[in-house]
């Protein structure tokens, strides 16, 4: 095992949902972002992403070992006492 990074890199498309509130200071109900969602992820950046959404630019850093789970790999190793020899018969003719 060599211990390699593999990167994978994509675009979420990030959503804000708006809250309102009162401001003291401009005596005012004002909008206010109360949380983000990811609403969409594409492998390339979108062409026309959703209306009121930024593109975000992410790539991850996974461990090569990461992966090797899903390639499983088994040894069997069958012991001698549980082998029968079977007898092997060869009958020589001529060979004209």
């Amino acid at each position: 095992m060599t211990g390699e990074q593999i990167d994978a890199t994509f675009f979420a498309q990030v959503e804000p949902t708006f809250g309102r509130r009162y401001d003291h200071e401009r005596c005012e109900i004002v909008e206010y972002v109360t949380k983000a969602k990811v609403v969409a992820v594409t492998q390339t950046r979108p062409e026309r992403p959703r209306r009121g959404v930024v593109v975000t630019k992410l790539t991850i850093r996974i461990p090569e070992a990461a992966f090797l789970p899903l390639r499983p790999e088994a040894i069997v190793v069958i012991p001698e006492d549980m082998t029968a020899p079977y007898p092997i018969e060869v009958e020589a003719g001529d060979p004209s």
